[in-house]
């Protein structure tokens, strides 16, 4: 493993290079040209980079080869890694290799796979920006909104955390089977949609509410508006929530505690009418 990073080290470093060059342990660097090693001589490394290496002696350890081919002859002998990249190898029967062989050839196959997963790395990086950015712009703007209106809900979750976190968790079970129950039929899905979007709703107002419940735990002198504090609570969040792994479990807890607050007051708003 350790001869394998610091082989992969070194194909880092030369691919920064501006320059194709050729280098062999105790051999002087030829610029922009092919590499020979002949029978009866020993080097430790190869490295070429826009050129081919043809190989008939013995390398004690790596031999690297970038944009070119490289010809492994029957006199051969290689005690480490071999990597290719963006070329070919040709061994003839005879040559002795005594580690890892890889082959990156960048045909089209190659190219359009990593242009698939260039996009797809690059799609998942954009939608984190944005979800980023909405964990901290909603919050703000619902405790904006509704400014002091909020107070119940900080109030439900400074007391009574646990037991909106078990109400949020079986609610998302039932938000589920009831959403899968009307998705089988036409008639139900405008339902779903409705369903999702007052979760969607009580998501935001559950964010805030946490956001201006986590600012209170820090320590400011005077005091502050509601808004701040639902912008300082929500960076928190959202670096919490960005947090690999971990992350995840978060925005469950967020969510479930949303779902809570929720049946809280739907029920509370049931209890009134009654």
């Amino acid at each position: 493993m350790k001869k394998l990073l610091a082989v992969f080290f070194i194909m880092i470093t030369v691919t920064l290079s501006t320059h194709s060059f050729v280098f062999a342990a105790n051999q002087a660097l030829f610029m922009h040209q092919d590499t020979v090693i002949p029978v009866g001589q020993t080097v430790e490394n190869v490295i070429v980079t826009g050129g081919d290496a043809d190989v008939s002696g013995h390398v004690r350890d790596a031999i690297i080869v970038f944009n070119g081919d490289l010809t492994l002859r029957k006199s051969a002998q290689v005690g480490g890694i071999i990597v290719v990249v963006g070329g070919k190898i040709k061994q003839e029967t005879g040559a002795q290799l005594q580690d890892y062989v890889v082959n990156i050839a960048f045909d089209n196959a190659v190219k359009n796979s990593l242009f698939v997963a260039g996009v797809a790395v690059l799609g998942i990086w954009l939608i984190q920006i944005v979800l980023s950015l909405l964990l901290i712009l909603l919050p703000v703007l619902a405790a904006f909104i509704l400014k002091h209106r909020l107070d119940p809900f900080v109030t439900q979750i400074r007391h009574s955390l646990t037991q909106l976190l078990t109400i949020g968790f079986v609610a998302s079970l039932l938000v589920s089977a009831i959403s899968i129950l009307l998705s089988i039929t036409v008639i139900g899905i405008p339902f779903v949609v409705l369903l999702l979007l007052f979760v969607l709703l009580f998501l935001v107002i559950g964010l805030a509410s946490i956001s201006i419940r986590v600012a209170e735990w820090i320590p400011i002198n005077g005091p502050m508006n509601i808004w701040l504090q639902a912008l300082v609570g929500a960076l928190l969040v959202m670096a919490a929530v960005n947090i690999p792994l971990l992350g995840g479990v978060i925005f469950l807890c967020v969510l479930w505690v949303s779902l809570g607050i929720m049946v809280v007051w739907t029920k509370e708003k049931m209890k009134r009418k009654a």
